[in-house]
C-alpha cells in the first residue's frame, strides 16, 4: 500500500467563513453521500494552502484558467483543474492541498467545485474529509457530459472516477447519481458503464447494437496483458499498461460506424474506469 496524504477538511471551514447567498439565489442540495453543497456568493480563501514543488504529481493537475471566474479561483489561491461552461453557469474545479501515490497519482486532498453564474459565486461543493491517510478526497475536478446543464465530478486520480453528476438550471444546482445512460451522436443511448466488469459490458453494449472491435493488426499491438485477453476471446482489447493501475484501451463499434473508447483498469477481470464515443464522419 502506498501512503496518500491526508487530507484537511478545509472546505468545512472556509464554508464557515463565506458570506450567505443572495436570497434570489438558486436553491442547492445533494443526493449523493459524502457530497454537500452550500450557497454561497463570496469566494473563501484556501486554509492552510500547500506549495507544490517541482516534479509534484499534482502540479500536473493545475491548469492555466482561461474563464473569468477560473482565473477568480485562482487569485483566491487555489489551484484550478477544471472548468467548464453549460446552462448559464461556470463551473470550477479546485483544491489547495494533495499527496502523491503510484504512477503519477495526485490524491486531491480538499477539491472543490465553485459554482458562478457570471461573475458572482452561486455555490460551493465539497466533500467529506478522507478516512484516512490511504483514502482520497472525493471531489478533484468537473467534465462536460453528453447531457445538457448536466456535468461530472470526479476525482482526477489517473483512474479518474466519476463520483457524481453536478445538474445545472436557472433556479436549481444539485449533486446527483451519476447519469443511469447518456445519449450520443444524436441517437445512440449508451447505459453507464463504469465500475463493470468487461464481460458484464460486452453484454449490455451488444444489446444496443455494439460489437468489439480489434486491433486492425494484434500482433503491433504490444505483447501485454491485452495479447492474453485477446487469446480469451476478447478481441476488442488493444494494449494494456505493464505497471500502475493496469489500465487496458478497450474498443467496440457500432453498426452505424460510431466507436466507442472504453478505458479499464485493474485485471481481476478489469473494470471500466472511463469511456468516451466518437460518433461516425459524415
Amino acid at each position: 500500500m502506498f501512503p496518500r496524504f491526508r487530507a484537511v477538511p478545509a472546505a468545512l471551514c472556509v464554508l464557515l467563513a463565506a458570506s450567505p447567498a443572495d436570497a434570489a439565489g438558486p436553491v442547492v442540495g445533494s443526493q449523493v453521500k459524502g457530497l454537500h453543497i452550500a450557497a454561497r456568493d463570496a469566494l473563501p480563501p484556501p486554509r492552510d494552502p500547500q506549495a507544490l514543488e517541482e516534479g509534484h504529481f499534482c502540479r500536473m493537475q493545475v491548469i492555466a484558467p482561461k474563464t473569468a471566474a477560473g482565473r477568480a479561483v485562482a487569485a483566491r489561491g487555489w489551484y484550478v483543474t477544471s472548468e467548464v461552461q453549460a446552462a448559464g453557469y461556470t463551473s470550477v474545479g479546485a483544491f489547495s492541498r494533495g499527496g502523491q501515490g503510484t504512477s503519477g497519482t495526485c490524491f486531491i486532498a480538499d477539491g472543490n467545485i465553485f459554482v458562478f453564474r457570471g461573475q458572482i459565486l452561486a455555490a460551493i461543493v465539497y466533500g467529506d474529509a478522507p478516512e484516512d491517510e490511504y483514502t482520497g478526497g472525493l471531489i478533484g475536478g468537473v467534465t462536460d457530459t453528453a447531457l445538457p446543464g448536466r456535468l461530472r465530478i470526479t476525482d482526477r486520480t489517473p483512474p479518474d472516477f466519476a463520483r457524481a453528476d453536478l445538474r445545472l438550471a436557472a433556479d436549481t444546482i444539485e449533486v446527483v447519481p451519476v447519469a443511469e445512460r447518456e445519449t450520443f451522436c444524436g441517437h445512440l443511448v449508451v447505459p453507464n458503464l463504469r465500475g463493470k466488469e468487461i464481460p458484464e459490458v460486452r453484454k449490455i453494449l451488444a444489446r444496443g447494437g455494439w460489437h468489439p472491435a480489434p486491433p486492425e493488426d494484434p500482433e503491433d499491438a504490444g505483447y501485454d496483458a491485452a495479447t492474453g485477453y485477446r487469446a480469451e476471446g476478447m478481441p476488442e482489447f488493444e494494449t494494456c499498461s505493464g505497471t500502475g493501475y493496469g489500465f487496458c484501451a478497450v474498443n467496440y463499434a457500432h453498426a452505424g460506424g460510431a466507436q466507442l473508447h472504453v478505458t479499464t483498469v485493474g485485471d481481476e477481470p478489469p473494470t471500466v474506469s472511463a469511456y468516451d464515443v466518437q460518433c461516425a464522419s459524415r
